[in-house]
Formats: structure tokens, sequence, C-alpha cells
């Protein structure tokens, strides 16, 4: 947020995490669409498991900042 020159609130923001059989990306949404999504991981070759999904979120440090995360799962 520094980079973009925007003040973090973890309440107007939340990451989305999303697969398919080939990637796994996140991005950050502003909750009102004032601003476009921030894209913060994209992984090739890394399913959407628990163990991917752990590592995920350590690196975005969910812990921190304590967002909201929106998922879309998949059926195989």
């Amino acid at each position: 947020m520094v980079i973009l020159d925007h003040e973090h609130k973890t309440t107007e923001w939340r990451p989305f995490i999303d697969s398919s059989k080939t990637s796994l990306k996140d991005v950050v949404l502003q909750n009102g669409k004032k601003y476009p999504s921030v894209p913060l991981v994209y992984a090739t070759n890394m399913k959407q498991i628990y163990d991917n999904l752990k590592i995920l979120l350590e690196k975005i440090q969910y812990d921190k900042y304590c967002w909201t995360i929106c998922l879309r799962f998949k059926k195989i």
C-alpha cells in the first residue's frame, strides 16, 4: 500500500485466492471497488491444497493483518 500511496486499513481490503489446474493466484480487493485489485501472488504448478494455502497465507502475512479471506473452491 505504501508503494501505491494508499492508506492501509485491513477492514477495507480483503485477499481473494483462486486457482486453476496449473496455478494459484492471490489478489487483494478493495471492499468498495474504488481501487483496482492488487496482485500479491501468482504461483505456477501449485494446486489449491491445504499445505499450499498455508504457505500462501504465511507469505501474505495473514496473521499480521487478520483479513477476511475470499476463496473460490472448485470441484474436480
